[in-house]
């Protein structure tokens, strides 16, 4: 059992539901405060390690609410996928993973911010817009094989995406210290914590099994495909169907079928949708 299961035995009923919204309606509330007052408001918000450090402790959290674009359909559009993709993931995860994700990765950027400017002198530009987006990042390396249809029209793998938004922050840590190093390093960083923020989350994530009982659960999964390579006879029964799309394993031998514990009877799905259904409540 790794260290994160361990705290949730101990905390995780002190985890708040729904915190993906939490930070999205943060960010749509700093954006309204911006459109409102300009920037006026927000300076008292926003992430300033010198007048931290001369008490204005709020500031430590409050950078949340600085806004990350403007108002556009596009925006729009792109809030309502991050608030459906938040709920996904934490149907999937629980709300105790989702806030360790969140509060961790806050934490985690109030530190560092810190220390890069008791070193650089130079403040970080902290705002919760690559940690949003990075849930992206997140289900495409949970579930590679995963499908989504990019703005509910285009059908995309999630590993894909996984692949073009590596890129794109790739390519804005380059054009921000294009701009010089203080420019970089303000801009810049963030987009790399997020990554870390992410990286550990993921990897804390996955049940891990050591060298041993993974060979031994690849030779397991061999021997179950080879059973269903060939039509059994009389091969009107099976053992397995997905609740979903009704695939067993004679119509589809390449698919492994489990059991969700989350939904209530004996529901089983095939590994295309066993973490993209919900959850049957009866």
């Amino acid at each position: 059992m790794n260290w994160l299961n361990k705290l949730e035995q101990k905390i995780g009923h002190k985890a708040i539901p729904n915190i993906t919204r939490v930070f999205i309606i943060a960010n749509i509330l700093g954006t309204i405060i911006y459109y409102g007052s300009g920037n006026v408001a927000l300076y008292y918000l926003q992430f300033s390690p010198s007048l931290i450090l001369k008490g204005q402790v709020w500031r430590l959290l409050t950078w949340v609410l600085m806004p990350t674009g403007s108002i556009s359909i596009w925006s729009i559009l792109f809030i309502f996928c991050l608030w459906m993709l938040g709920t996904s993931l934490e149907n999937y995860l629980g709300a105790f993973r989702m806030n360790v994700y969140f509060l961790g990765g806050v934490i985690l950027n109030d530190i560092v911010g810190m220390v890069v400017y008791l070193i650089t002198k130079v403040p970080l530009s902290l705002s919760i817009y690559y940690m949003l987006i990075s849930m992206y990042l997140m289900l495409g390396l949970l579930m590679p094989n995963a499908e989504v249809r990019l703005y509910f029209v285009l059908p995309i793998k999630m590993k894909w995406l996984v692949i073009i938004y590596f890129i794109m922050f790739g390519m804005d840590i380059y054009n921000y210290f294009s701009y010089g190093v203080a420019v970089g390093i303000s801009y810049g960083i963030p987009i790399v914590l997020a990554l870390i923020n992410l990286g550990v989350f993921v990897y804390s994530c996955k049940h891990r099994l050591s060298f041993k009982q993974n060979v031994k659960q690849k030779a397991r999964q061999q021997h179950y495909k080879a059973q269903f390579s060939e039509p059994r006879p009389g091969s009107g029964i099976t053992h397995h169907k997905c609740c979903i799309c009704g695939r067993t394993e004679v119509t589809n031998p390449e698919l492994t079928f489990r059991y969700c514990s989350k939904c209530q009877g004996n529901r089983e799905y095939c590994s295309d949708h066993l973490f993209t259904h919900e959850h049957y409540q009866g």
